[in-house]
């Protein structure tokens, strides 16, 4: 069976509902500043871009950075930022 990757669109919207309903999704989860556009799908929280950098330099072994706006994600890994964010990584 061939699973059919989301489509930007589809990511897009996804984003936007995750940021809609939680508000701590709305800011870096390392650093608090506002309007993070990267996450670490590793620990499905949000980053700033200078955050996101920090966290690609500890190596995809540790946390695996993705953008929300220009990369392509995976179903799986969009479940995990469904399931994740940064209020229930904080917890």
């Amino acid at each position: 069976m061939t699973v059919i990757p989301p489509t930007k669109e589809e990511i897009e919207v996804l984003f936007k509902q995750l940021k809609a309903k939680q508000p701590d999704n709305r800011v870096c989860f390392d650093c608090g500043s506002k309007n993070p556009t990267w996450s670490s799908v590793t620990y499905g929280v949000y980053l700033c871009m200078d955050c996101s950098a920090v966290h690609r330099g500890m190596g995809v072994h540790i946390s695996f950075v993705r953008s929300t706006a220009l990369d392509s994600w995976s179903w799986d890994q969009l479940r995990t930022m469904k399931v994740g964010g940064n209020a229930n990584a904080a917890a």
